[in-house]
């Protein structure tokens, strides 16, 4: 069996390749279990094509496959693929995969393909959905307001949901949780720069100033806080505009806005309704000029550009924040 299991959600993929992993036999797993980074594919393919000397399964896994650091010499060794045994399970594991590539549609030829995309941070309604599947896997009893906090406080981070979830069975021990309990073992940690563009659109300077503080205490880089925030005024400056242009069709709408699910448009259609076009430019550009100064490192006291534009961030993030206030 050859496989190709390609998303971001890496929990979803671990957990398929500890089902193919449980299939071999605990006590040949040293033989018949291997992991191989892309680089080695001819090993990797090598060992596959072997047939397992215990008579049984064989896991065989490549790893950030991403196609395109493949070529020609690549191509050749997956002519291969039609050698490897039935009772070998080939899996190539790669983040996201272009279907244009003619090695991906090669491989396709004899891997099926699984794909697990990560739910977006803006679906809470699958989050919810997710976290509650997870805790009736493991049998563990929640409220529904003990959930709703629970993907606030995770996100779509379904790898600390699943430890976090596992961590309130042991303590429950069989019993339903109540939400004060649930606060007090997990913390809410997922103040994000999604959240803060939320913040700063609907001009709630406090809750900027705590989320900001709270990414800023965690380390996060401010390349990537301020390049979050302008893909998402981005986004609604498209929307913005296209609907008070007069284009009505959420599907032509998603068209026009380069947004890959039409479902979302729905949610981002509330979130601009009282914004206006200015404000979202002005907040665009604003944030554009904050990315260059930060790449600059305008401060040239210090020579760390974490540290450099650290002082321009906060004043440039209440200013946006200000052009959303009533």
């Amino acid at each position: 069996m050859i496989v190709l299991l390609a998303g971001d959600d890496q929990h979803a993929i671990q957990e398929q390749l500890n089902q193919y992993k449980a299939e071999i036999d605990a006590q040949w797993l040293t033989l018949c279990y291997h992991r191989f980074p892309a680089d080695r594919l001819d090993r990797a393919i090598s060992v596959a094509r072997t047939r397992s000397l215990t008579g049984g399964k064989k896991l065989v896994i490549v790893e950030n496959c991403y196609l395109k650091q493949w070529n020609d010499t690549e191509l050749e060794t997956l002519q291969q693929l039609v050698q490897v045994p039935e009772f070998t399970i080939l899996v190539f594991v790669a983040t996201n995969v272009d279907k244009r590539l003619k090695i991906y549609r090669h491989l396709v030829k004899y891997a099926k393909l699984f794909e697990f995309p990560l739910i977006p941070a803006w679906r809470t309604d699958l989050i919810e959905k997710a976290i509650t599947t997870q805790a009736k896997k493991i049998k563990l009893v929640l409220l529904k307001n003990a959930v709703e906090y629970l993907a606030q406080a995770i996100g779509n981070d379904m790898t600390r949901a699943a430890t976090e979830l596992r961590k309130l069975y042991l303590y429950g021990n069989g019993r339903q949780l109540e939400l004060a309990e649930v606060k007090q073992l997990v913390p809410c940690q997922t103040q994000n720069s999604l959240q803060l563009a939320s913040a700063i659109r609907q001009g709630e300077s406090n809750q900027v100033l705590h989320l900001l503080d709270d990414l800023l205490s965690r380390s996060e880089p401010l390349m990537v806080i301020v390049a979050t925030l302008l893909t998402q005024f981005r986004t609604w400056l498209w929307v913005k505009s296209a609907i008070v242009s007069g284009v009505k069709k959420d599907s032509e709408l998603a068209q026009l806005c380069s947004i890959s699910n039409p479902n979302r448009i729905y949610y981002l259609r509330q979130e601009v309704a009282n914004t206006t076009i200015t404000a979202l430019a002005k907040a665009v550009s604003m944030m554009l000029d904050l990315e260059m100064s930060i790449k600059q490192g305008v401060d040239s006291a210090t020579s760390s550009p974490h540290r450099a534009s650290g002082k321009n961030l906060l004043p440039t993030i209440l200013s946006i924040s200000r052009l959303f206030q009533s």
